[in-house]
């Protein structure tokens, strides 16, 4: 009844009409666990903006809290500093790195690319974790789950709640 060629035309038939309605459907977009806009709606506008000093005052803070000795700071430009830090946990041995960076106040977020470079100096080290502290907030692209060192992310929420967490004043 059905010969192999009438059976294989179908089956092309079939597959253009499944490919043509497989690429006309949006592409799903990643869900975005803590939108930028959402934290910056949250942002407490009667506390002063936040100084590189205040950034590592919750830096020293942590070092102390686990147990990380400061090796060497090193300066990028006026607005973004690196502290390179050393472990005494022999748990936890290694490297770790501290990135500061202040953000201008007209535009108050940090961008992938400014990430990329202190993934790339973590790298560069020979470290695997990185905590990267901002005056600001990130943007979505950020966000994104990245391939490499760990990197935890501390807006300026979370800044000001370490300053809760550890009864510093501002």
């Amino acid at each position: 009844m059905f010969n192999i060629f009438t059976v294989a035309f179908f089956a092309v038939i079939v597959a253009l009409g499944l490919a043509m309605f497989v690429t006309r459907q949006k592409t799903p977009e990643p869900i975005q666990l803590v939108p930028p806009e959402d934290d910056l709606l949250k942002d407490p506008k009667e506390i002063r903006e936040l100084t590189l000093e205040d950034l590592y005052r919750v830096g020293e803070k942590l070092c102390e809290e686990n147990k990380l000795t400061i090796k060497d700071r090193v300066t990028v430009d006026e607005n973004e500093v690196y502290w390179i830090t050393e472990s005494s946990n022999e748990f936890f041995f290694g490297n770790y790195v501290l990135g500061f960076y202040k953000t201008d106040p007209s535009h108050p977020f940090v961008s992938l690319p400014t990430l990329f470079e202190f993934k790339d100096f973590v790298k560069s080290v020979t470290s695997t974790k990185g905590f990267f502290f901002t005056t600001g907030y990130f943007t979505k692209d950020v966000h994104q789950p990245l391939e490499g060192a760990k990197i935890s992310l501390y807006n300026r929420l979370k800044v000001l709640s370490e300053f809760e967490r550890f009864k510093l004043s501002l």
